[in-house]
């Protein structure tokens, strides 16, 4: 039962006071904080205290964060805003926890401090305004097989099948192995030694051999033995160098970047004997994130902050870690699931913000197929996720790969965005030994080499997330579905069970020597009519003032564009209506992009508005002249030479329109008249059904309020 005790000694006036004092309602007066889960009071009455997440405000926005095209600079500024809000918002709490002598990890990526709290403590924590929630810090098994199902056995090929089908090698052949791009996962660890996976590794050096580097290049997040698991963690704890406690991370990156051959050998990478993966020229890094397959919300967090910034061993995240030495990809082969311990966003801002400092990542999908509406666990459910479902040999959804659509927040949203191989993927194992697994957590890291290989091939979409998503999914090879997941007809795509298909690194590469089409119409947004003649203007995303190419619609609103892949603006504009844009807009080299367009009608303007004094009051006076006005705003500017709405103002009142031609009255009861500092303008500005305002029309309203009342 609850803890309902009342401090009474204090007395009703100290209630009373600390009612007033603070937004905090206690446990004992029947109302529980709102800020605060559930679940956290539960695990404080069942074991007398709790790991939390104290989630606080500011939280900043990253949205322009997609405008900046150059990754190191994205990034820079990303964790530059993340720091200033964190240390902006968590003095008071960090304050708190020192007095009263508790543990914390704080972090930066998201606005939240993790700790080990008594309901005591906690209460005294609430008494923060800018507390927004804490939500519990619980562990949950992350690895878990898919579901036993029987799989037609496969011969052993020097490059595996899952490989082939991405159509990695052809990327191979024209040179593109991933050199230059950093892969990234965070797992279960990493047997960085392994024969196919040492020279890869970013902390290895060839020429010292024996003396790798560890710093910004391996993160241990595990600074526990989990609950769940009994005695000492086989590879130990806050880890100075990487290791694998399950086995299931080195098979991730094995499939990232496995190569057991030495680059210098002129066979390289397709004479390998175990040429398991997608990228090989590319380096990896990689962060721990569960104990012998249990994991919490902090550990994650933890290491999607390290890869932000990555920091040395033992270095102080806030003042050591480096956005320049991020990945340029993180795969993340696992998922939290509501019944232990994730009911929702807690991961959620810590994948924003590295996706908003230029990081693509991937996830996967899950393996609760085969039903309709399974991809339920975080991250795979964010709306901002990557997710991958799993395909077989035979480029058939495997049952257990976990189907959309997904509801979150009250938005429904198709999962997932892309597929790739995921049943019998062999690839590394500790002990350097190789394993075949199966699972959405082998399908994502094809997808991981695939992104590696297309940065290769053009660097310059490094840190440009949203575009390099868009060339993965529309260059996919199309697979459809008769499962009607979401309503999804047989001929969708893309659909709720492949998304938009299996990711082929060839198609992606070939799209970035193509040119895209970019076509659209646009529409009167009050009577969807087609607005033919309307100028059409296209920018770049990252600096809309400039012009890439302009054209006009035609007499059905059609407009076109040929234009080289890329992010961009569309800008519109027609006499009578309020100019319009949407952004951002995405090319893809080969592929036609659909971007419709509404402009909203201007409202006529009020032409003959009359100003009359009635006493102490000003009356004005127009004509209601256009019946597609459905309110009447008034404003008053006081000292202005000219005003609209953007500018200082104050709006007094609305008038309803009435019958067309009707004169409209409005008295403004409380103007300065009289006042011989003042002077200004009155402005009456129709309003339509779609929200729009009429245009100030010029010089009317003009009003000296340095009069007489009474005299005009």
């Amino acid at each position: 039962m609850r803890n309902r005790r009342l401090w009474i000694a204090w007395g009703l006036f100290a209630l009373l006071l600390l009612a007033f004092a603070s937004p905090l309602a206690t446990r004992g007066q029947g109302q529980p904080d709102a800020r605060v889960d559930a679940d956290v009071w539960a695990e404080m009455d069942a074991r007398g205290a709790a790991d939390v997440l104290i989630f606080l405000s500011p939280q900043p926005d990253l949205s322009p964060a997609r405008r900046i095209m150059d990754k190191a600079a994205r990034g820079r500024w990303v964790v530059a805003q993340l720091k200033a809000a964190a240390r902006k918002g968590q003095r008071p709490v960090r304050t708190e926890l020192d007095a009263m002598g508790l543990d914390y990890r704080a972090f930066w990526i998201v606005n939240a401090v993790a700790t080990r709290v008594t309901e005591p403590q906690l209460q005294r924590l609430l008494h923060q305004p800018n507390v927004i929630r804490v939500a519990l810090d619980k562990p949950f098994r992350v690895v878990k097989p898919p579901p036993a199902e029987s799989f037609a056995s496969q011969s052993i090929e020097n490059i595996e099948w899952g490989v082939n089908r991405v159509n990695a090698p052809w990327a191979w052949d024209q040179g593109y192995t991933g050199r230059g791009v950093v892969v990234a996962g965070q797992d279960t660890g990493y047997q960085w030694d392994h024969q196919a996976l040492y020279r890869a590794y970013r902390g290895f050096d060839p020429n010292d051999p024996l003396h790798p580097t560890h710093d910004y290049n391996w993160h241990d997040s595990i600074h526990e033995i989990d609950p769940h698991n009994a005695g000492v963690n086989p590879c130990g704890l806050d880890l100075a160098e990487p290791c694998d406690d399950h086995g299931h991370g080195t098979h991730t990156m094995g499939t990232m970047a496995g190569n057991d051959l030495d680059p210098s050998d002129p066979n390289w990478p397709e004479g390998a004997n175990n040429a398991i993966g997608v990228a090989p020229g590319a380096k990896w890094i990689g962060c721990r994130n569960m104990e012998r397959g249990w994991g919490r919300p902090s550990t994650y967090i933890e290491c999607f902050e390290w890869f932000t910034a990555p920091w040395p061993i033992g270095g102080d995240p806030d003042l050591d870690g480096d956005p320049s030495k991020a990945p340029d990809v993180i795969n993340n082969s696992w998922g939290c699931p509501s019944d232990e311990g994730c009911t929702g966003p807690e991961i959620e801002p810590a994948m924003n913000a590295a996706i908003d400092a230029g990081i693509v990542v991937v996830v996967s999908a899950g393996n609760a197929g085969s039903a309709c509406s399974t991809v339920q666990d975080p991250p795979a459910i964010y709306p901002r996720s990557f997710a991958v479902g799993a395909t077989d040999s035979g480029d058939n959804l495997a049952s257990f790969s976990s189907r959309g659509p997904v509801i979150y927040n009250g938005e429904t949203y198709r999962k997932p965005e892309i597929s790739a191989p995921g049943v019998n993927v062999r690839s590394a194992y500790p002990n350097n030994s190789y394993k075949p697994m199966s699972g959405t957590s082998m399908a994502g890291p094809h997808v991981a080499g695939v992104t590696a290989l297309l940065l290769s091939v053009e660097p310059s979409l490094k840190g440009r997330v949203e575009m390099v998503e868009q060339i993965l999914m529309r260059t996919a090879d199309p697979k459809t579905t008769t499962q009607g997941c979401g309503g999804d007809s047989s001929s969708d795509v893309p659909n709720n069970n492949f998304g938009w298909g299996i990711v082929n690194a060839q198609s992606a590469i070939e799209s970035l020597s193509q040119p895209g089409t970019l076509t659209g119409v646009v529409t009167d947004t009050l009577t969807a009519a087609p607005i033919p003649d309307a100028n059409v203007s296209l920018h770049p995303l990252s600096d809309p003032a400039t012009t890439v190419m302009t054209t006009t619609t035609d007499a059905s609103g059609v407009y076109t564009f040929t234009v080289d892949w890329g992010e961009y603006e569309v800008g519109v504009s027609k006499s009578g209506y309020a100019d319009a844009s949407a952004s951002p807009v995405y090319v893809v080299g080969g592929k036609s992009t659909t971007q419709d367009v509404g402009l909203n009608p201007i409202p006529s303007s009020v032409s003959d508005l009359q100003i009359a004094i009635d006493g102490a009051d000003i009356q004005l006076a127009w004509t209601h002249q256009d019946d597609t006005i459905v309110n009447y705003e008034v404003w008053r500017a006081m000292d202005a030479a000219y005003f609209d709405p953007a500018s200082a103002g104050q709006k007094i009142g609305d008038v309803a329109p009435g019958l067309l031609g009707a004169t409209l009255v409005f008295t403004d009861t409380a103007s300065p008249l009289g006042d011989t500092t003042q002077q200004g303008y009155y402005l009456v500005l129709g309003v339509n059904s779609v929200g729009q305002l009429a245009n100030p029309e010029p010089h009317v309203g003009e009003f000296d309020f340095a009069l007489t009342p009474g005299a005009p």
